[in-house]
């Protein structure tokens, strides 16, 4: 009889999450093709936490030159952060990318495992007062000129993409997402898919290979794309 019931239960939670786990597939996959904005409770959240505020900190410190006027942070959950900014300083589309996970080196730094009490194997992470042995990671750089002319072009269609981005939060399963900003806004994708995303990511392997002529052909096309003026 216990088993009966059992599998009475299970039968009947599926029915219920399975129209949650419809809408959600749905609502995913409407983010697949777009950005969505970052909303002020989410900036909010960032800053209320120290360690989180310490890894903002050292991601921007590590990765974003002093004139970088726009670009994209892509934040993966375990392999290294890095980031495509324009230098408005240097007239430069600038890579940098840390060689180890600046998450994890901060988060190390801020909490200390400890054994649970009673249990020999189990440990839970107790935060700090301050942050301790920390020791940033090595970055690499490197940046390629751009005229001003494709630096304009480049801005509006930087521009364009965060300013229609949706006016509403996703989450989906997918832990590294990519965040773009520029005249104070950001707006964030989850999805490798999205057009934007590829676009960026082929803007990033053009400067990292040193290859001009197919950072012009890419924003050619992505500008035509958009119709802009």
């Amino acid at each position: 009889m216990p088993h009966i019931i059992q599998a009475q239960y299970i039968k009947n939670m599926k029915r219920r999450l399975l129209p949650f786990l419809l809408a959600l597939a749905s609502v995913v996959g409407l983010a697949q093709d777009r950005l969505i904005s970052i909303d002020s409770a989410y900036v909010a959240w960032r800053k209320s936490r120290p360690q989180t505020v310490f890894f903002d900190n050292e991601k921007t410190r590590l990765l974003m030159p002093e004139g970088a006027d726009f670009g994209v942070e892509c934040i993966p959950s375990f392999s290294p952060e890095w980031m495509l900014t324009y230098d408005s300083i240097a007239h430069a589309l600038t890579y940098r990318e840390a060689e180890e996970n600046i998450f994890s080196k901060t988060f190390k730094a801020w909490y200390k495992s400890k054994r649970k009490r009673g249990e020999r194997h189990h440990y839970r992470w107790v935060q700090r007062k301050h942050p301790k042995d920390y020791e940033a990671p090595a970055v690499k750089s490197c940046s390629l000129a751009v005229t001003s002319d494709l630096a304009a072009m480049l801005r509006a269609i930087w521009a364009h993409a965060v300013s229609n981005a949706e006016e509403r939060e996703v989450h989906t399963l997918d832990g590294t997402k990519w965040e773009y900003f520029i005249n104070g806004k950001r707006a964030k994708s989850h999805s490798k898919q999205n057009p934007f995303v590829n676009f960026t990511n082929e803007l990033k392997e053009a400067v990292r290979n040193g290859d001009a002529s197919r950072i012009n052909s890419l924003i050619g096309e992505e500008f035509q794309s958009r119709q802009l003026q």
